[in-house]
């Protein structure tokens, strides 16, 4: 691994320094002659030439991140599919459904306080409780 400047990547790479700076920004420098910011050659150019930067402490090349972005979009078209099967309900309609279920349990229990709780409210109760099931399936 050879040490390499600012000012000599900038020559390599036909750009400013100020442009090299920024690029290598997320790499760690050793101090060289005459304050000399020096960066690890195999590091520095493929960040510089945008060729793919930190994962994890890692480099990676075009070809990985090119797998990596493939493996993404793998993932993301699954859900997709989920979702338009219907095995997977939206987030929002789940959520809505169960705030008016415990919306309801709680107005149930609010309108009895300070009473004894009847069979036929916690039935009320639990009748509630079991219709969420059929609410989500209808989704």
């Amino acid at each position: 691994m050879k040490l390499i400047s600012q000012l000599e990547i900038a020559e390599l790479l036909s750009t400013d320094r100020e442009t090299v700076r920024k690029k290598v920004a997320p790499l760690v420098a050793k101090q060289g002659p005459k304050n000399a910011k020096l960066y690890e050659s195999d590091k520095a150019l493929p960040l510089c030439l945008g060729l793919g930067g930190p994962q994890d402490g890692e480099y990676v090349d075009m070809a990985e991140a090119q797998r990596l972005l493939t493996v993404k979009r793998g993932a993301q078209i699954d859900l997709e599919m989920e979702v338009t099967r219907g095995d997977r309900w939206p987030k929002d309609d789940v959520e809505a459904i169960h705030e008016a279920s415990l919306s309801n349990v709680a107005g149930l229990l609010k309108a009895h306080e300070g009473k004894l709780l009847s069979a036929e409210l916690i039935r009320d109760i639990f009748t509630e409780l079991r219709e969420v099931p059929a609410k989500l399936a209808k989704l």
